[in-house]
Formats: structure tokens, sequence, C-alpha cells
């Protein structure tokens, strides 16, 4: 026959799995969050179909991800974030894609936590939505690079253009050098850096090099500024007296 001592000794040991088998549900539903993948972002039927009046979806991914874009529909889509990043353009964003296409968002994998809207500039007003990135993770560093103009002479960027040194944080794809003297753009190109230091020559155009000539005479010195836009990061600028 049972004894009380026993039926006490059951029922705590029941307790206790009880206890262990919730914590052990709730290890797993906390790993199954830090360890998510981000939600793909399509646009068939109403999966990124919101706007005035109607769904405005939600998707979720954690800091350091990049999600997919697919066209599912027969019309051109993208994603496009409303928010600029301190290059002054969308924090992410898709190319416009034909229907059955896809693509990785670009730009996701440097957002801290928080909640974004994004919406399709094809049809802004039917297709909107919201991105939430969780705390988990850890988002990339924006890319950053340094200046420095090494050209010191007008007679020597006229004859061989502008010698500027970049350091790059990381490889960077469609950096623009873009050189100015006062307001007048008197050079301008899109390059690739590679990361860390290197050398990049910037051509005056035709109409920059009548510019500079034209302070070449006498004392005279021309004040250039030499600028670089740098996806998803913060412009670098470098400045120099040309004499």
């Amino acid at each position: 026959m049972e004894t009380v001592r026993e039926r006490g000794t059951l029922r705590a040991k029941i307790r206790l799995s009880l206890i262990l088998g919730t914590a052990l549900l709730a290890l797993a539903v906390i790993a199954g969050t830090a360890w998510a993948r981000a939600e793909p972002i399509g646009a068939a039927g109403s999966t990124y179909t919101g706007g005035s009046g109607g769904l405005t979806p939600t998707f979720t991914m954690d800091q350091g991800d990049r999600p997919s874009f697919s066209d599912g529909g027969a019309n051109q889509h993208n994603v496009t974030a409303r928010g600029n990043g301190p290059d002054g353009k969308a924090f992410f964003s898709t190319p416009t894609l034909n229907g059955g296409q896809s693509a990785t968002v670009n730009g996701t994998q440097y957002l801290t936590a928080g909640t974004y809207t994004f919406f399709c500039t094809i049809h802004p007003t039917e297709m909107q939505a919201t991105l939430v990135v969780t705390g988990n993770g850890t988002p990339q560093a924006r890319p950053t690079a340094t200046l420095a103009l090494r050209t010191k002479t007008i007679s020597k960027a006229l004859k061989k253009g502008l010698l500027i040194s970049v350091s790059a944080s990381t490889q960077i794809s469609g950096a623009t050098l873009t050189a100015k003297l006062g307001k007048s753009t008197i050079g301008k190109t899109t390059t690739s850096l590679a990361s860390g230091a290197q050398n990049k020559t910037l051509k005056l155009t035709k109409a920059g090099k009548s510019k500079l000539s034209g302070k070449a005479t006498g004392k005279a010195t021309a004040k250039v500024t030499v600028t670089a836009d740098i996806p998803f990061g913060s412009p670098a600028t470098a400045k120099a007296k040309l004499k």
C-alpha cells in the first residue's frame, strides 16, 4: 500500500518534470527565434499588396540578415525603404524585377533593431509593408572611407588629373568620386574600392579643365574639394589648394 511519503515524493517528481519540460520548451522557442531566418518578401497574391485601407503585411528578420524578394506576379515590382540612410538614399532596396525574378534586398544588413516601412515605387499606394528587425544578431558595420588629395599643382591636375589616396574599411562597389572647383563639378567617376589603402586618378572633364586653366595665371590658387559618396555609408571629403 502506497504511503503518504511515497505519494509526496511522486508529486514532487511530477512537478519537477513539468518545470523542466516548460524550461526546455522555452529554450527551444528562444533558440528558434535567435536562429530565425529572414522572412522572404513576396509580391504574389496578398503577400505584399498593402495600401490605404488594405492589408499592410509585416516581415521579420534578425540584425545582419538580408531577406530575399521574389516577384511572383505578372507586373514589375521592387522593394524600397521609405527612410534614408547616411548616404541620403533608401535604407534598403532592390532593383525593379520582372514577374518570376528574385533578388536579395541590399542594405538590410546594416539595420539596427527597429521598425522600417517600405513600398514599391511603381505601386506606391497599393504595395506597402513593414520590416521588423529584432534585437537578435549583429548588424554589419557600415562602409567608411577616408580621402586625401595628393595633387598639389594646377599644372599636374590639368595634365594627369587628380591623384586621390583612398582608405576603405571594406570592399565598396559603386563609390562615386566627385571633384569640385567652388560649386562647379570639374570631374566625376563611379568606381569600386578595395579594402584598405589605394590610389585613384580622377580625370577632369573638358569643361573642368577650362575652369581650372583660368586659375593658372599669376599667383592664384584653386580650392578643390573631392567627395566620395559611399553606398549605405557616410560620404568622405578631402580639400586642397592647388597652386
